[in-house]
């Protein structure tokens, strides 16, 4: 009886440990950054919401692109690796939002954000993910990866979206 009460209370343990680890902060000079699975809201808070809100409301969308992006943008997902620390995470990343806004994206919960840890070679999500650098935006159709923009866009996120969904045979100079 004791043994099956010790291992109950372990694996409870174990559950709740691996639910709050979902998504945590850490300190990276003496700044919080995320770490973690996380979402779009996530990046609305104190201390992000600065330059997310900033870079977002700032950005000036392609219209002729983004008109075409509007035709099929949702039946894509998307997967989002960054590090909230990254210069080009936060400067591409909001940018990336704005055009999937203005695309009339309406599948929020078919975007994934991982937030990676400053020290991220080791992190699993680099294994998983064959990653190169943050930010990276996968673009997934009915599970299959169709193509990633790696660190900043070829020529916009509008026209790098747009060959990628498209098929247009695109890929990243860091791919």
């Amino acid at each position: 009886m004791r043994i099956s009460l010790l291992y109950l209370f372990f694996i409870t343990l174990l559950m709740v440990n691996c639910k709050s680890s979902e998504l945590h902060t850490e300190t990276y000079r003496n700044h919080e950054i995320l770490v973690g699975k996380g979402k779009f809201s996530d990046l609305q808070k104190n201390p992000y919401a600065k330059w997310m809100n900033k870079n977002y409301k700032n950005y000036k969308v392609d219209s002729s692109v983004v008109n075409q992006l509007k035709r099929n943008i949702n039946n894509f997902d998307f997967e989002v690796i960054m590090g909230t620390w990254c210069p080009d995470s936060r400067e591409q990343v909001p940018v990336f939002f704005a055009v999937l806004k203005a695309a009339g994206y309406k599948n929020s919960k078919n975007i994934s954000i991982i937030f990676v840890p400053r020290k991220y070679k080791n992190y699993a999500v680099v294994k998983k993910y064959q990653l190169k650098r943050v930010p990276t935006i996968i673009v997934y159709e009915n599970g299959q990866e169709l193509g990633r923009i790696i660190e900043y866009p070829m020529e916009s996120l509008e026209k790098d979206l747009l060959k990628i969904i498209s098929g247009k045979g695109y890929k990243h100079e860091l791919d």
